[in-house]
């Protein structure tokens, strides 16, 4: 947050030359409060059209959404997507379905299991500018998802198995 513009003239000239710094200012003076609008009005100048944020390498959100793969039940029949373009909120979902993934190939979770609670699922909405857009359904059949995820491990395409995420556990929840 930048600093209130009702400061004396003198402390922002004192800041502009360097006499006054983060290093010799307390926090909260007013002496800090100028070394802090300086610096935020320094950052402006360099770049008037990122915010705070976006200057220090962040994207803001909406700049760049996620991309995923997953199993999907398309027209042509079940298929592996890769790398589609969705929404925040579905990229969770996508995760939470390949952890399902994972315990199905791992043989945690039964085929019975996995089908009665991905088949109630809502489709993904896929947002790619410039291949497969609209809504498509998690591929539900466990049979299929076995045999997909067999053929990509065999091609060597397991970045569906690893989203790279962990759940917090009951125990770090606490």
């Amino acid at each position: 947050m930048p600093a209130p513009l009702n400061l004396p003239a003198a402390l922002l000239a004192r800041a502009r030359k360097g006499e006054i710094t983060r290093a010799n200012t307390a926090p909260g003076s007013p002496e800090r409060s100028a070394v802090d609008r300086i610096t935020y009005e320094r950052r402006r100048a360099r770049h008037p059209e990122l915010t705070a944020r976006q200057s220090v390498g962040h994207e803001a959100p909406g700049d760049v959404l996620p991309t995923v793969t997953f199993f999907a039940q398309l027209g042509v029949g079940p298929t592996l997507l890769e790398d589609v373009t969705v929404g925040r909120r579905d990229a969770r979902r996508v995760g939470r379905y390949l952890g399902l993934v994972g315990l199905l190939t791992d043989g945690r979770l039964s085929p019975d299991a996995f089908e009665r609670r991905v088949r109630g699922w809502r489709p993904v909405t896929v947002l790619d500018p410039k291949g497969l857009r609209g809504r498509v359904r998690f591929l539900s059949d466990p049979a299929a998802v076995l045999n997909l995820a067999e053929r990509a491990r065999g091609e060597e395409r397991e970045s569906w198995i690893d989203s790279g995420r962990r759940r917090p556990s009951a125990r770090s929840r606490r």
